[in-house]
């Protein structure tokens, strides 16, 4: 698979998805990896740019595909068109990032925690291909080839992940080594 390490976080609509993903994140972060978050934003609306009336809108207004701004305070990429998984990872890499964090996409399928809100959520485990683990409010029957954790064992699933990254992670860098 190569850098960055990609874990996707799939889930219906509130079964926690931000919450697993800001969990890894804070831990990511204080162990300085340089992590992505990739949104899918799936209601049919337009995302808030919030730069109305900003150089920004007309450029895009007037044709633009995609704008940057940029200060010592930080950036931003805006585009009025669909940017698919496939190309927002290339742009991360790029970008360097080491690890990218993916909120949604359900339907594509990248190594994945599953989360479910009940047993009737079971559908999603089992069209997952390649899941490396499961956050229940309640058990579930367990995947055969992946932990089921419960959503208050916070500090196992936590632990878990970052531990699924870490090896990874050394794995990508050992193959980078014999090249």
């Amino acid at each position: 698979m190569g850098f960055p390490i990609v874990l996707q976080v799939v889930g219906y609509q509130n079964s926690g998805k931000t919450t697993v993903i800001t969990k890894l994140l804070e831990q990511l972060s204080k162990r300085g990896v340089k992590t992505g978050v990739l949104k899918h934003h799936g209601h049919n609306e337009k995302p808030a740019l919030n730069d109305s009336g900003k150089d920004t809108e007309s450029h895009r207004n007037a044709g633009a595909f995609i704008t940057g701004i940029s200060s010592s305070a930080g950036s931003v990429l805006s585009t009025e068109h669909e940017l698919s998984l496939e190309k927002g990872i290339e742009l991360y890499k790029v970008l360097g990032i080491e690890c990218i964090l993916i909120e949604g996409y359900k339907t594509i399928q990248y190594p994945r925690v599953v989360l479910c809100r009940d047993k009737k959520d079971k559908k999603l485990i089992e069209n997952s291909k390649d899941t490396i683990a499961v956050i229940s409010i309640e058990h579930i029957s367990p995947n055969q080839n992946a932990p089921n954790f419960l959503r208050d064992e916070e500090d196992q699933w936590v632990d878990y992940l970052l531990d699924y990254l870490a090896r990874r992670a050394d794995e990508e860098r050992a193959y980078h080594e014999t090249l």
